[in-house]
This record gives C-alpha cells, structure tokens and sequence, in this order.
C-alpha cells in the first residue's frame, strides 16, 4: 500500500466536537437532521461511541467506597457478566483498548489474581444472589491466554456464578494463536459461544493494520472452530479500513456469508484521535480511512447483501442464520441491567451504578492480592437512568415504540419527544407503523446519534417545570457536562456505558 501525501485524519472527536457546535444555541432545531441527503449527512458526524445517559463521577476511593456499599444488595431481572483479559500478542493500528503485551508468566499471574477476583463476592448478594444470563470474556484477547489458564477461569466462572441453565458463554479472540488446544479448553469450560474478530479478510488490508494471519489462514482456522459443532460461532467483520475499497468489503460479506457461521456483525470503523492509525495516516503512511458517506454506502450495502443472503437481522449491526445465535450479552447489555465486572480494565453495572476496574496490572493485581475490589471509576445513575437506557437499546434494535416504554413510566414520551420525531421522520431516518418507529436504512446508520439526540432531548424536557419528578431530575443536571468524557478514553467511555460491550463497551475492534 503506497504512502500519501500528509493529511490530518478525520477521527471520531473531532466528529463529536462538530456534533456538539452544529447543536449549540440553535433549541430544539438542533436535534433536527439535514433532510437533503439523510444516509450520507443527516448530521455532521456520529455523536458517540455507544448511546447513552450520563451520571455523577466518583474516583478512586470513594468510587470503592460506593461500590462495596451496593455488594450486599441482592440483584433482580437479567444479569451479565463481564471479564476482561488485558494483553494481546500485537496491537491493531486501530485499537485503542489495548493494555498490555502478552507475557506467559505475567497471564499467569493474573489468571491467578482473576480466579480471587471471582471469589472476593462470591458471598455476597450482589454476586450470589438471582441468575446470571450471559458471561462475556472480553479484551484485550482473551484467547491469548494459555489453554491451561483458560480453562482454569471458565471452571472459575461456573463454582462462583449463578449462571443460569440457558447462560449465553462468549469467549472473543482472534485467529493467531487460538489452536485446537485452547479451543478444546474453552469448549470442556462450558463456552457455547465465539466471537472472533476477523475484520477483514483482505491479506493486504489485515497487513497494513497490523494483523498477522493472512486471509487464508482466518478461513482455514474458522472452519475448524466450526468443525467442533458445539458452539455458535460469530465473527466480526469492519469497513472503512484506509485501502478497502468497496469491492473490497463485498468480498468481505461474500466470503463471511458463504460460510456456516450463526452470526457476523458488521461494525464501521472509529479513528480515534491518539490511535497508531491515525497518526499513520497524518504522516502519509496510509492513505485516509472511509469518510462518513462512504462507510454509509459501505453499511447500506452490507444491509442489502446481507438480508437477500437471507440472514437474520438481530440489531442494526448483528445478523445471524440458523438456531444458536442468539447475542444474548449484546442485547442485553445496551438497556437497563446489571453487569458484573471483573479483571483489570472491565466495566460493570450495578443497580444504575456504572464502573470501571484498575486499569493498571500491577496496581489490579495488589489490590485483588488484599482482598479489595479494585475499583478506579464510577458513575452514579442520574435522573431516569433506567428509562433512558431502556430508549438507548431500542434504538439499537431498529425500531423503538416510545408510547409504550412512556405509559409504562407514567410518562407521554412520545408527546415530548414529537418535534423532533417528527422532523427525523420528514428527513427519512424513519418510518411509523402505529406506534412503533421503525428506522429506515439511513436511521440504522445513524441510529448511535439518533439515540443520544433522543435521550438528551428527553432529558430537557424531563426537567421542565411541570414535567414529574422535575426537582430531582433538575438536581442530576449537573451531570450533563460529563458528556466531554466521551471525547476522552474509550475505557472511559466503556464505564460511562456501563461495561456492556460495549467494553463491545463489547468493543468490535478487538485483537
């Protein structure tokens, strides 16, 4: 891939920040989208990571503090599970989730400091108490581990896990170095799931992000992983990679829907300001990535492709064929419940409460050794948080029905919300079917930012004089600033989401 003349990247802040100047001082017309071309510009740029509310920051001790209170409170309704593995082999140019290099001695190390993690709540409500639906292992990449260690965490997760009879177990990882071995081991620890992020399987575009198997080889390595025939198998799959043109990414959604696999997401690429990527391509070392109309074009088609090949749409990006997949994390994890977290870096949610584990390996490892839950971050819920979540997943689905998520709040949502819903279905993002809204291809696209948009402005006008519980929402106003945390870390903004991988914060741009 030849070098370029020197540009400054277009990255996901600076398309925050234009979000954010679009909006200012403009009222309710600045939630309006651009009609005149609603696919490739209904706004300036996507407005977050992942959509939703924001609450009140604690750091440190006092967010441990605030944690080891809400431990002895029984949970209620579904429960995840969250475990982050913090090293990968090689960091992606693209990745900004990576921690720390893979290193056999110190992986055992915190397999071990995992395993007392575990165990540290194992008696206590918050962990022990009401099922759990769905355990993730995430990263990072979680198949770097040994098969031994592997293991040793999966037979972990089921002594000290509720886990439900039907639990959903994802193992993530990548091609390299996922051997039979550890296949063996994660299948014999009860994993019913894998989810391995391929990306591409362009050999040309894998090497200049800095991926080390060949497209060859990502086939050959899923097909004995789906030999097994004892788990649903998911990959995913990005497009807007700097040199992936787009018949390039129709052969991706050739090759990826012609296999058996039970599910493929399709997930645009973020260029994050601090990124290998981005300073690659400001320096002319790769050509520029996807702009906003092209990764639409490249979405529509993935839409298109994928729905006359007949596979099943189970959210904006998710599709799945067959019986097994059922993405029972993902779809959870966007709305309202709880998500216990646990290894360095993994974001979790309690009772409203989001939070964020020591980033830090050996700091992690210390405070574990002690008999601490090593809590570096944590967001106390604001006004509505439920609700505001429970809007935040629909979006995510495709299609939301406001009126009804509004009667079950005592709420008229759909009254409050109708300006701009209006506009937005005038601008062709979408479309009303009695009371469900149900987003058109370009709302799909933009359904991250039509989900913040809408949550924000349900939340001025949930603070309005005679709006209920307006004291108590006007009183978590002050919790709107921290929206600017979304323009930092994406760890951050995982905790700020409350861990849900959406940490794809269950990120889509793993190992």
């Amino acid at each position: 891939m030849s070098a370029t003349k020197p540009m400054k990247p277009v990255t996901f802040e600076a398309g925050a920040r234009a979000v954010e100047e679009a909006m200012r001082g403009k009222g309710v017309e600045g939630y309006y989208a651009d009609a005149a071309d609603p696919l490739h510009a209904a706004f300036p740029a996507k407005a977050r990571i992942h959509s939703g509310p924001d609450g009140m920051p604690l750091m440190g001790e006092s967010a441990c503090e605030a944690l080891e209170r809400l431990a002895d409170r029984p949970r209620s309704g579904k429960t995840l599970a969250y475990l982050h593995i913090p090293f990968c082999e090689t960091r992606c140019l693209y990745c900004m989730f990576y921690q720390n290099p893979f290193d056999e001695d110190r992986s055992k190390v915190f397999t071990d400091a995992l395993i007392r993690e575990l165990e540290l709540w194992s008696d206590r409500d918050a962990q022990r108490v009401g099922p759990v639906h769905a355990v993730y292992l995430g990263g990072g990449t979680p198949t770097a581990l040994s098969a031994r260690d592997l293991r040793r965490v999966l037979d972990t997760v089921q002594r000290t896990l509720p886990l439900a009879n039907d639990c959903e177990i994802t193992i993530e990882g990548r091609i390299n170095n996922f051997d039979d071995e550890k296949i063996e081991a994660a299948l014999a620890g009860g994993a019913n799931r894998f989810s391995l992020g391929v990306q591409t399987f362009n050999t040309q575009v894998r090497r200049s992000m800095m991926r080390i198997d060949d497209g060859e080889r990502c086939l050959r390595r899923l097909e004995a992983l789906m030999s097994y025939d004892q788990a649903a198998v998911v990959m995913d799959l990005i497009y807007g990679f700097p040199g992936q043109s787009m018949d390039v990414w129709e052969e991706d959604l050739r090759i990826a829907s012609s296999l058996p696999l039970d599910g493929i997401d399709c997930y645009q690429l973020n260029v994050f300001e601090k990124s290998p990527l981005a300073r690659r391509v400001e320096s002319g070392k790769l050509p520029p990535a996807a702009d906003t109309p092209m990764k639409a074009d490249m979405f529509a088609r993935s839409v298109e492709f994928l729905t006359n090949a007949n596979w099943r749409r189970l959210s904006n990006n998710h599709w799945g064929q067959g019986t097994r997949e059922r993405n029972v994390y993902n779809q959870l994890g966007k709305g309202a419940c709880d998500c216990l977290a646990f290894g360095s870096g993994a974001g979790g949610r309690l009772f409203g409460h989001s939070f964020m584990l020591e980033r830090k390996l050996d700091d992690y490892i210390r405070a574990v050794n002690d008999g601490v839950k090593p809590t570096s971050f944590l967001m106390a819920p604001g006004p509505h948080w439920a609700l505001l979540r429970t809007i935040s997943s629909a979006m995510e689905s495709g299609a939301i029905n406001l009126a009804a998520i509004g009667r079950s709040a005592g709420l008229d949502l759909e009254g409050m919300a109708k300006p701009v819903l209006d506009q937005w279905a005038e601008a062709g993002l979408l479309r009303r079917r009695g009371e469900w809204l149900h987003q058109t291809v370009a709302g799909q696209f933009w359904h991250v930012t039509l989900a913040q948009l809408l949550i924000d402005f349900l939340k001025t006008q949930l603070v309005a004089p005679n709006a209920p519980n307006a004291k108590d929402a006007q009183d978590g106003m002050n919790a709107m600033a921290l929206r600017k945390l979304d323009m930092g870390a994406p760890q951050m903004v995982a905790a700020a989401a409350g861990g849900a991988r959406a940490p794809r914060a269950p990120h889509p741009h793993h190992g």
